[in-house]
């Protein structure tokens, strides 16, 4: 009996000295831990790079073959799995979106209606972030894209300086395989609200009223549904109502036939003349509140651009209402959670949302159509009875 306790005493003492090796070996590295089943790691939150891969800063012509549209590239290897919990995911995502303008703006001046998703992009296809070829082919533009807008000038109007503008325009437009478009080759011009090429204005030195990443919207929007289209962008002094209406006339006077406005503000602050040029097309966001559209999105003869969510469905695409803006006379993508790709040098690639990525894309569409159709937009499309894109683009003749 004494024997039995005192061999089992051994073993006990034996099995407890492999279970020390065995616990210095995995401190040691020797040995992995295996995570529990369904159970992931989550990666670090990625801040937004401030010096851009060597192929962001390339500003060389665009044409150029071996120019990769975003599409065409490979997911990152550090993404978070598919299968990480996603109320976490969900509520991280809602906590990163953020406006780019101060929200609401002060009386007297207009707050652009970009909303940003503060995580880094590598690459999209077919799924949110939107390249330019996904939203060609979401509204059944790819055709068109490729040969109409030749000689066309699309404007988009906006507030304070952007030095880097056709910096990281050169830049979108390579990695979306799109055609070059800069000043060197007459298709990109950067004006004051005079319509002069100097003095341009500084950016605001309010950093939470940065325009900057909403001018890179618009270009980048316009150039993915109208890569033919000459671009004119249009720098008011400041985003008071006046000096943003002194652009859109200086846009008209320079000969766009489609001018974009992706901002918004109070209804008493408006100064209708400037939004009433006979033919061109004038389009203005209709805003992110569920107020109703504002100036001058509901002013006369104004295209009052909402949004929609836009997603892959199978072999095509599908639309809903984003938002509760009523007025609005058409709508395009503006949901951030199926958000558009851009590109600004401060930030790098960002995924962006609200009804400024709308407004740009229906100017681009009728730069893309007949002159008949954009002498009176607003009337057109009313008598149509269209408020999505993919309808319009139809009945403008552009969807082969």
């Amino acid at each position: 009996m004494h024997f039995k306790r005192l061999t089992h005493a051994r073993l006990l003492g034996l099995i407890a000295g492999i279970a020390a090796v065995a616990f210095a070996g995995c401190s040691s590295g020797g040995l992995q831990e295996t995570p529990l089943p369904g159970v992931q790691s989550q990666p670090a939150a990625q801040q937004p790079a401030s010096n851009p891969s060597p192929d962001q800063t390339d500003v060389s012509d665009a044409s150029s073959e071996g120019a990769a549209p975003v599409s065409e590239t490979a997911k990152p290897s550090h993404a978070p799995a598919q299968s990480a919990p996603k109320p976490a995911k969900a509520q991280a995502q809602q906590a990163a979106l953020r406006s780019v303008c101060r929200h609401p703006a002060e009386p007297g001046r207009r707050e652009c209606d970009a909303i940003v998703v503060a995580r880094s992009l590598s690459a999209c296809n077919r799924a949110a972030p939107y390249c330019a070829s996904d939203l060609q082919a979401a509204y059944g533009l790819t055709q068109a894209a490729r040969t109409n807008g030749k000689g066309v000038t699309v404007a988009v109007v906006d507030a304070y300086g952007y030095p880097n503008a056709a910096s990281d325009l050169a830049v979108y437009r390579k990695r979306m395989g799109l055609p070059a478009c800069s000043a060197s080759n007459r298709c990109l011009r950067t004006v004051n609200q005079t319509g002069r090429t100097a003095p341009l204005p500084k950016p605001n030195a309010d950093s939470n009223d940065d325009w900057r990443l909403e001018e890179a919207l618009d270009l980048d929007m316009v150039s993915a549904v109208c890569p033919n289209c000459k671009i004119v962008l249009v720098q008011a002094n400041s985003n008071s109502d006046a000096d943003l209406a002194a652009g859109v006339n200086a846009a008209a006077a320079l000969g766009a036939v489609a001018i974009s406005n992706s901002y918004s503000g109070g209804e008493a602050n408006a100064t209708d003349s400037a939004y009433a040029h006979g033919g061109r097309t004038i389009t203005a966001s209709a805003g992110n509140d569920p107020v109703g559209a504002k100036r001058p999105c509901s002013d006369g003869g104004v295209v009052c651009v909402g949004g929609t969510t836009l997603r892959a469905s199978g072999r095509g695409w599908s639309e809903q209402t984003w938002g509760k803006s009523q007025g609005t006379a058409i709508a395009a993508v503006a949901d951030p959670k199926t958000g558009v790709a851009c590109y600004e040098s401060a930030g790098g690639w960002q995924v962006a949302g609200g009804t400024s990525v709308a407004a740009p894309i229906v100017a681009a569409l009728f730069a893309l159509g007949p002159s008949t159709a954009r002498t009176n937009a607003s009337a057109w499309i009313s008598h149509h009875g269209t408020n999505r894109v993919t309808r319009a683009a139809a009945k403008l003749g552009l969807v082969k």
